[in-house]
């Protein structure tokens, strides 16, 4: 695996205790998945966290904002003054916190738009690979399941990045049910048409591949690889709608939703 990524997951560890510390913040997207739901199939190399609580109104989203910042603030102290040596940049207006240490750099990033939880957020210890691997532990509070690997498929088809279709090789029509809600909720708050996510046009991701993905897993993973995964998922995403889904869709897409059957 390449070592690059590999200082990377170790450095994100050292930090992930003091994220773990902000009770408003949970961990969603790859380092969750693949860290502490998994053992470790690939490295993941940023911390990106959903903003818990949901303000009453939406004048309100500038406190929310505002908040988030306060929360960034308190944790780049707490990590300067835990890791000898680091330096960390705030960058107020993506919401983000950018660490480096002797040339290794990590991102955390919380998402400013999709803020507060679809069901319970879990609280879970890195994974026995990382633990063996890395010699460290830590736990983070986790999104639901269904709002991370919901997001997760979301994001797949969407960016369509070899990263996130590896997260989903070999999805199952079981597995997409489980999550379909949180699905729906990351598919409605995307900025893209409904049917630019559900019949994606493919993107060639070869370099991608090459230069941000190669080296980190040991597991097969090759360019049809990828292919396959990415005409997987759509198919059992697309089959996986009820009538009374794909009504809804089209109520939503159309400017008045209808709220009635199912969400």
């Amino acid at each position: 695996m390449n070592d690059t990524y590999r200082r990377q997951v170790a450095l994100m560890i050292r930090v992930m205790p003091l994220v773990f510390k902000i009770k408003d913040f949970a961990v969603h997207g790859g380092t969750a998945i693949n860290l502490f739901h998994r053992n470790l199939p690939r490295y993941s190399v940023d911390i990106d966290v959903t903003y818990i609580p949901l303000e009453d109104r939406e004048e309100d989203r500038e406190t929310s904002l505002k908040n988030i910042n306060s929360h960034l603030l308190v944790l780049k102290t707490a990590i300067e003054k835990a890791v000898p040596g680091i330096r960390v940049k705030h960058k107020p207006d993506v919401w983000k916190l950018q660490c480096v240490k002797d040339g290794t750099i990590i991102k955390i990033e919380v998402n400013g738009t999709k803020r507060g939880i679809l069901g319970d957020i879990e609280k879970l210890q890195l994974c026995e690979k990382a633990k063996d691997e890395f010699g460290l532990t830590c736990f983070a509070n986790i999104v639901s399941w269904s709002q991370l690997f919901g997001g997760k498929i979301a994001a797949a088809l969407s960016r369509q990045h070899p990263r996130d279709l590896f997260d989903c090789r070999g999805i199952t029509s079981d597995d997409f049910n489980a999550v379909k809600d949180g699905f729906m909720l990351c598919l409605l708050g995307s900025d893209k048409p409904v049917i630019e996510s559900l019949q994606p046009n493919p993107i060639d991701q070869r370099d991608a591949l090459a230069n941000q993905f190669e080296g980190m897993t040991d597991e097969p993973f090759n360019y049809e690889d990828y292919q396959n995964a990415r005409v997987n998922l759509i198919e059992v995403v697309n089959n996986g709608f009820t009538d009374d889904d794909k009504d809804f869709l089209i109520s939503f897409e159309d400017g008045n939703p209808d709220w009635s059957n199912t969400y």
